[in-house]
């Protein structure tokens, strides 16, 4: 008996240290442990990601919840206001940002893995017509963009010529700024845009096949911390590159092909 009470003291704590340490493993299916990252997202950017009903949904959520799964680890994603993105990385309550743009200065705090989303600024115009990319074609023409965004200013700098039209409080009143012909074209991000303008204006905007301004996005993790971990996904991310897992997430949620990153070299088969 005292040998039997000993056993399930044993399984008891195996049992709490299991809880206790669910933030970093968990047990699959059939007994199998998968390591697991935590991952925290703006709480509402769409497309990207948001959080409905508890349970983060969006492009970049279905592309890394696939890649993840390909590279047998779980992840675990966290919404929050964007001042405290950051913070929760810091305080070690998050392993890593689901999506941030790479840049050489962030590399100085920041590993990145490889992209897995090309994002940035892209022109919308009226249809029927053909797609722009070019801001030197709208030099002494009207561009609309809000003022708060961050297209506004790479604009003013880069395209001086370039009559900036801000008079618009949010992506919607941009895109009717168009229709409305206070402006020639609309510069917003290319996935917000491209969602935004064939969910309320379907068929009346001609969507961009690039952006003027592109930027990959990546994972970012503390610098030195989870380089093995980045190294798994950028394998999976190759996988789902090449099977069609990422075009179909492309398809569902009808964003420009510029979206898709291009592989750096083939992936692993072995």
């Amino acid at each position: 008996m005292r040998g039997k009470a000993v056993l399930m003291r044993t399984v008891a704590v195996v049992a709490f240290m299991i809880v206790l340490l669910g933030c970093t493993w968990r047990v699959g299916e059939a007994g199998e442990q998968k390591e697991v990252i935590r991952l925290v997202h703006i709480l509402s950017f769409e497309p990207f990601a948001t959080v409905k009903d508890g349970k983060s949904e969006g492009l970049a959520i279905d592309i890394l919840t696939a890649v993840f799964a390909r590279a047998n680890l779980k992840v675990v994603f966290i919404g929050e206001q964007q001042e405290n993105v950051e913070e929760l990385l810091f305080k070690g309550e998050a392993d890593g940002l689901a999506f941030f743009g790479i840049n050489p200065a962030r590399k100085n705090t920041f590993d990145f893995s490889d992209p897995y989303l090309i994002s940035g600024g892209a022109l919308f115009t009226t249809a029927p017509g053909v797609p722009r990319s070019d801001l030197k074609e709208l030099e002494g023409k009207r561009v609309a963009t809000p003022l708060k965004g961050p297209l506004a200013d790479y604009i003013r700098k880069n395209f001086p010529k370039v009559y900036l039209y801000t008079d618009v409080k949010d992506y919607q009143a941009t895109l009717e700024a168009v229709l409305d012909g206070k402006a020639e074209a609309a510069a917003l991000n290319t996935q917000a845009g491209a969602v935004l303008a064939e969910s309320l204006f379907p068929g009346k905007f001609t969507l961009p096949s690039k952006g003027f301004l592109e930027v990959p996005i990546g994972i970012a993790v503390l610098k030195g911390k989870r380089d093995a971990q980045l190294k798994i996904f950028n394998e999976g991310l190759k996988a789902v590159l090449v099977d069609g897992t990422y075009d179909s997430i492309i398809a569902k949620w009808k964003v420009p092909a510029t979206t898709k990153p291009l592989m750096s070299d083939p992936p692993r088969t072995e």
